[in-house]
């Protein structure tokens, strides 16, 4: 067990040192601490669908999870939270099949549960029980001897910042400190694949810094994959290599962060001269997204394989004069509301 206060001192001061480094340069997504040795998809779904009652939470959703870090994002009531539950038998499957680690997740519940951990978004804890009885508790749950449980527990709880509050009462805890704690749970067992819902949840700006910071030397070390369910696209951003896009219980997008940035990169700024909305109405036509930018700019993304021309045609048939015309900047924020938007404009 670690000496008290020690731990957790190296722990404090290896974030520290961690976020100093990845404030400077970027994370590099590609490098190979998110390649997993012994598999390489975590999560393979067919189909996958949850229903409550008349309500389907997650619609016949099939889709694949690499190994690495995987984002799931989308808007609250997107499904999220109902497609992790019903992957770890939380909720009944309505139909579809699901394997992760290449195991069943309806036959093969007892092998899954030692090899994942889950954070779930709602609070998990047991009042009553002290923070290492709780870890210890789950340790023994995914399959550990009460011994191992209680030696990891405590590393643990010093590793998320925990070690001196360790035999404190749960319900006595803070917020932020309820979601440490939910984390340490879910990781006690060197889990293979480990699943956050809403991590940062009800954190206030230091403790979601902090709890960041302790997911990414989680997958830097890359030892686990870790599938970050959430809306804040940039903790996707900053923690995951691969994105999924999820609303209304269904897949809209999927792929690397990178190239999803790079399917709309024929987005562009221009400001015009003349009858405006003739040239909008005309762009639109021709299958454009046209909205409304600052200081009387308009953000335009061109339909796939259309190049520049169509903007100038644009502006040649509606007799307007171009004055500016720019490359747009996407961010994974711009992606996901066009897309989010697209879809949601397709089903009013």
């Amino acid at each position: 067990m670690p000496q008290k206060g020690l731990a957790s001192e190296m722990n404090a001061e290896y974030i520290k040192e961690n976020r100093k480094q990845t404030r400077h340069r970027p994370v590099n997504k590609n490098t190979s601490t998110n390649q997993h040795a012994g598999f390489y998809l975590s999560v393979q779904l067919q189909d996958f669908t949850i229903q409550y009652g008349a309500l389907k939470a997650v619609r016949s959703v099939t889709l694949e999870f690499g190994a690495g870090s995987t984002g799931l994002l989308g808007p609250n009531g997107a499904g999220k939270s109902s497609l992790i539950k019903g992957l770890l038998g939380l909720v009944p499957v309505a139909s579809g099949s699901a394997l992760i680690m290449g195991k069943s997740v309806v036959a093969e519940r007892k092998a899954i549960r030692q090899v994942v951990g889950y954070m779930p978004e709602d609070d998990c804890l047991i009042p009553g029980l002290t923070g290492i009885g709780m870890v210890q508790y789950a340790g023994e749950l995914a399959g550990m001897s009460r011994e191992d449980a209680m030696q990891r527990g405590h590393e643990i709880l010093f590793m998320t910042g925990l070690g001196e509050a360790r035999y404190r009462k749960v319900e006595t805890y803070s917020a932020g400190m309820k979601q440490r704690i939910k984390l340490a749970q879910a990781i006690v067992h060197d889990p293979k694949l480990l699943f956050l819902d809403e991590p940062t949840s009800g954190m206030d700006p230091r403790g979601r810094q902090e709890m960041l910071d302790l997911i990414q030397i989680i997958a830097s070390r890359g030892k686990m994959s870790i599938v970050l369910a959430t809306h804040i696209l940039v903790d996707v951003e900053r923690i995951c290599r691969q994105v999924v896009i999820m609303d209304k219980g269904a897949v809209l997008e999927q792929g690397l962060v990178d190239e999803l940035r790079g399917s709309y990169q024929g987005s562009y700024t221009v400001r015009v001269e003349g009858d405006e909305k003739a040239f909008v109405q005309w762009l639109e036509k021709k299958g454009c997204r046209v909205s409304p930018g600052e200081k009387q700019h308009l953000d335009v993304s061109l339909p796939k394989g259309k190049k520049t021309g169509l903007i100038l045609e644009g502006a040649k048939q509606t007799d307007v004069r171009l004055r500016k015309l720019v490359p747009g900047v996407q961010t994974l924020e711009d992606v996901f509301v066009k897309r989010i938007g697209a879809e949601s404009i397709a089903h009013l």
